[in-house]
């Protein structure tokens, strides 16, 4: 039996089609706005969190799984594949490469890869559902370790977001780049940079224009081989629809899903964020 486990930045709660052959799990992060965590499970209100970071004054921070969370889902008989959010984001890949060595110096043998999606959200959920497809089709260990890191490298991610206070108050972009982009009425437009850190692209007034913005980026940018494009979004399937129909526009052969953004992807993301795989 296969092992498929990721931390929660995969916006997945379960995975169809692994009876008897792989299971899958999240690990999740945890967000503590004031005196109160949010564990992100299934049991968290995505709704209630983001208005309880709109309405406090104080940080609010993210913790990432600990080396013993990824440990004990390792530790299981059988292939385990992990999937992280972006090393340059956080210290979930660490951890999980940390619980990896704990196992492996107990069994050498053991067969355990760790994916550093370099992305988010829908680049981590495209590297889940392509180890399903692998797996599905016979693939042995090392090549599906081999063609998942060869997926994250060719799958590109842009988001917008409305507001960027968060990824401020975390560092993840200059407060002079995060007030330019996100505040005004304007959308900021980012992407994913080959180091898995964000980059600005530009900027949007109105939600027409972000949405003409991100699909001209994407047209410029190009789809990854396997022409699949997940759009993630937090709480605004508007806009997430609105997205969609443009692209089908550029490109009419794509297949094109759109997915709710879980707890740590909508903290950071805020309200009406979206987040794009391709």
């Amino acid at each position: 039996m296969w092992h498929l486990v990721s931390d929660t930045s995969c916006d997945l709660f379960s995975l169809e089609g692994g009876e008897g052959i792989f299971d899958f799990a999240t690990i999740p992060f945890s967000i503590r706005i004031g005196s109160r965590e949010y564990i992100d499970d299934d049991t968290m209100s995505v709704e209630e969190m983001l208005t309880a970071n709109e309405s406090h004054a104080e940080l609010a921070q993210t913790s990432c799984p600990s080396p013993e969370d990824w440990r004990v889902r390792f530790a299981e008989p059988g292939p385990v594949i992990a999937f992280t959010i972006s090393s340059a984001l956080s210290g979930s890949y660490n951890s999980a490469c940390t619980a990896r060595n704990m196992i492996l110096e107990e069994e050498p043998d053991k067969q355990i890869a760790v994916i550093d999606s370099r992305g988010t959200g829908p680049e981590v959920a495209a590297a889940v559902l392509k180890a399903r497809e692998l797996i599905l089709a016979g693939k042995d260990f090392r090549e599906v370790e081999q063609q998942l890191n060869r997926t994250v490298e060719e799958t590109h991610i842009i988001f917008a977001l409305a507001s960027y206070h968060n990824l401020i108050k975390a560092g993840r972009v200059s407060r002079l780049v995060g007030f330019i982009a996100g505040h005004l009425g304007f959308w900021g437009i980012g992407i994913g940079d080959e180091n898995g850190e964000i980059a600005m692209r530009g900027r949007a007034r109105g939600d027409r224009s972000m949405v003409r913005l991100m699909a001209e980026e994407i047209r410029k940018i190009g789809l990854a081989p396997d022409r699949r494009i997940r759009i993630h979004h937090s709480l605004n399937e508007k806009d997430a629809q609105a997205l969609e129909e443009q692209l089908k526009t550029i490109f009419p052969e794509a297949e094109i899903t759109i997915w709710p953004t879980r707890g740590l992807d909508s903290f950071y993301a805020e309200r009406r964020g979206l987040i794009v795989s391709f």
